[in-house]
């Protein structure tokens, strides 16, 4: 992979209070930390100084340290062998000898190089190593920030646009089963459009031993830009859309179509990477190989060792069917119109590994956002409340005044992956409206202040202040600084400056009207702000889109808005969880998609921009959720579901801190039917936040009795 040598590198600091050691990506505001009994001067040394790749390395002084919180550590010999694994409730004790310590679930990836003799203690709150009788101790972090190494430019011709993405696999940092690792796969260099093919030089092109032949459409064109990418293949022109791995021939158009069957392949042949991996360097027990190992007829350990397409063509000789069990939860199906404007979409795509649809006339549902249930119709008709719009309108006034949102809402084809992207004309229901402007802000933008975070919550309606108690929630994360500012009965010219201001979130309360931001004197207009320095937001308000969308085109990463009226009480139940969400570590579509399971009216809120912003990661380095099923005295039987977050996607590895029946697991991790010991079960949500699902009511594990489910 081309790395920009010119990227600000992870940088350290010493904390005083608890005392230890922070590490703070500067790019993406990541960050990690090690506390010591006392404080100490780090020595900075080389990142040669371990055998693997290192952005910033320091040594270790104090005899003992800790982690803030439990996280999975992975022990390897000087040969990178695993040698042990530690997790929640475990003691590894270590011979003398040199070691590489890696920790999972953190937002950096960190490893420990320690020479000698050395004991880990899992069995708390966090993970302590004890290093006395060992000669040398080296910390060392690299950054899980991909830039792009190059830009291509590409013509509006089909034939231009295949050789364009067939150079998107020069990205792999490996073709081995790893790459199915999110942290082994480079980010696709990114195209523009121009006047004639131009292809800079770069990572040298292998000749293909796998290639994808597509008639020259752009509905046959887009939907391979994935699998062409994970696959290491070049897209060429072919009658049929087929397959053809040194030779042998498989068809893309199955029974159910051609963008059903582009989406198994991808997902079967990385399910299958994901199995065989455990072979190499990660040689442990995986759930997803007991689920299929039985019913496979596949050497892993040769299959480890062969080339690409050998392996492809033996996971092609397994039936669909035998490994769908195994298949994780997909992070991301894209729908693109096949407008040239949008090729510049399709790097970011591929990174994500997205299933890729061009949707047709006949997969657009229009919708009516006013549309409700008869028990909501009743709760507007009979319990009058206040509604975070226009003052004076009522129901009807306010189904007439959204009707310029209403025409231009649709509900895109339903996906069965945790995240919906459209990109294209509209307002799509239930997906984040993405733009090629808004992927590329991923890539440029820099956090408030590295190390912290910065959150702004206004009030702008006295009447709505019970919301306000958001400012408590956010910053509850006792290893991450956070700067909390509440601010009420804004002027124009200061929610200007807010908006302005550099910050991460911007949770907003109060009303949208037509004129825009209702404030003291007035109303603010997003659309009339040639930028904003906002990372997130949530516009709490009614129908808040355009404003929100206005905040997107200024600069802002992505939030959540609204598409119609919101009664007070819901926005302020929505408001909270959004907050706990997003402390907890979700995305702000993957919150989003979690609020419909609870809340009716959640429906009428969606995501502008970028939904993967988030404002803090997650101290299993991603965020779940439960759903509970049933339970007795002894044990709970739940569904467990993994979201991605930006350092832990499909691909990772999730490991548990308590006793499961259950091992590793393939991020991300869907398991719809767990019996877990009661002792357990309560000692997984003590770990965090976790909201947990319980009679379709969104509860938190750190709020409810939890012998009470």
């Amino acid at each position: 992979m081309d790395a920009d040598a010119s990227l600000p590198k992870p940088r350290y600091k010493p904390r005083e209070s608890p005392p230890g050691i922070r590490f703070v990506d500067p790019i993406d505001g990541g960050q990690f930390s090690l506390f010591t009994e006392e404080p100490f001067a780090p020595i900075e040394r080389s990142t040669d100084a371990l055998p693997i790749p290192l952005d910033t390395a320091i040594e270790i002084e104090p005899d003992t340290f800790q982690t803030p919180y439990l996280v999975g550590v992975w022990i390897r010999d000087s040969e990178f062998t695993l040698v042990d694994q530690c997790t929640g409730g475990d003691t590894v004790s270590l011979e003398d000898g040199e070691y590489i310590v890696e920790f999972s679930a953190v937002q950096l990836k960190v490893y420990l190089g320690i020479d000698g003799p050395f004991e880990i203690d899992a069995t708390g709150d966090a993970v302590t190593f004890s290093t006395e009788q060992a000669s040398d101790v080296v910390l060392g972090v690299r950054s899980y920030h991909e830039q792009p190494a190059r830009t291509i430019t590409t013509t509006t011709d089909p034939r231009d646009l295949m050789h364009a993405i067939s150079q998107f696999r020069a990205s792999l940092m490996t073709t081995s089963p790893e790459r199915s690792f999110p942290t082994l796969r480079g980010h696709p260099p990114l195209l523009e459009l121009g006047e004639e093919l131009s292809i800079p030089a770069g990572s040298a092109l292998s000749e293909p031993s796998v290639f994808i032949e597509v008639p020259v459409r752009w509905d046959r064109i887009l939907p391979v830009t994935s699998l062409s990418y994970y696959l290491d293949a070049a897209v060429v022109p072919g009658r049929e859309p087929r397959l053809v791995v040194d030779g042998e021939q498989f068809p893309l158009v199955g029974p159910e179509g051609f963008e059903q069957r582009v989406e198994a392949i991808l997902k079967h042949v990385f399910t299958l990477d994901c199995i065989t991996r455990t072979e190499g360097l990660y040689d442990v027990e995986l759930h997803e190989r007991t689920l299929i190992e039985e019913h496979v007829d596949l050497d892993f350990a040769e299959l480890y060792d062969a080339p690409i397409a050998d392996r492809i063509a033996a996971y092609m000789d397994v039936p669909f069917d035998v490994v769908e069990p195994a298949v994780p939860e997909w992070k991301l199906t894209a729908d693109v119109e096949p407008d040239p404007n949008n090729i510049p979409v399709l790097p970011f795509l591929a990174s994500d590994l997205a299933v890729i649809r061009v949707p047709r006339n006949q997969d657009i549902e229009t919708r009516i956002i006013e549309d409700t249930t008869p028990d909501v119709e009743a709760f507007f008709r009979e319990d009058p409340v206040l509604v975070r719009g226009q003052p004076t309108a009522d129901r009807t006034t306010s189904t007439t005044d959204s009707e310029t949102i209403s025409d231009r809402v649709f509900r895109p084809e339903p996906t069965e992956s945790l995240m919906q992207t459209f990109v294209g004309d509209g307002i799509p229901m239930g997906a984040t409206k993405m733009t090629p402007t808004a992927f590329r802000r991923r890539l440029e933008y820099e956090p408030a202040e590295p190390g912290r975070i910065q959150v702004d919550v206004v009030n702008n309606e006295d009447a709505m202040s019970e919301e306000s108690a958001v400012s408590d929630v956010y910053g509850t994360r006792e290893w991450i600084d956070f700067d909390i500012s509440v601010h009420t009965e804004l002027t124009k010219a200061e929610l200007t400056d807010v908006l302005k201001q550099e910050t991460d979130f911007f949770h907003y309360i109060g009303h949208v009207e037509d004129e825009g931001f209702r404030c003291a004197d007035g109303h603010l207009d997003a659309e009339t702000l040639s930028d904003v320095n906002i990372g997130a937001f949530l516009l709490n308000a009614c129908k808040s889109y355009d404003q929100g969308q206005a905040l997107v085109d200024a600069g802002a990463l992505g939030g959540i808005v609204t598409l119609a009226t919101i009664p007070n009480p819901t926005a302020t139940e929505v408001g909270k969880n959004v907050a706990k969400l997003l402390n907890t570590g979700f995305s702000i579509a993957n919150a989003r998609s979690l609020l419909e399971e609870d809340e009716q009216l959640a429906s009428r809120y969606m995501v502008v921009g970028d939904g993967h912003a988030n404002v803090v990661e997650s101290k299993a380095g991603s965020p779940a959720s439960i759903q509970v099923k049933s339970a007795s005295n002894t044990a709970v039987k739940v569904e467990f579901q993994g979201y991605p977050s930006p350092a832990h996607s499909v691909g990772g590895l999730r490991s548990w801190n308590v006793e499961m029946p259950v091992s590793n697991c393939i991020e991300t991790t869907r398991i719809p039917h767990i019996e877990i010991q009661r002792d357990e079960f309560e000692s997984l949500c003590r770990m965090d936040q976790i909201p947990i699902l319980s009679d379709n009511e969104l509860q938190w594990s750190g709020e409810v009795d939890l012998t009470q489910i």
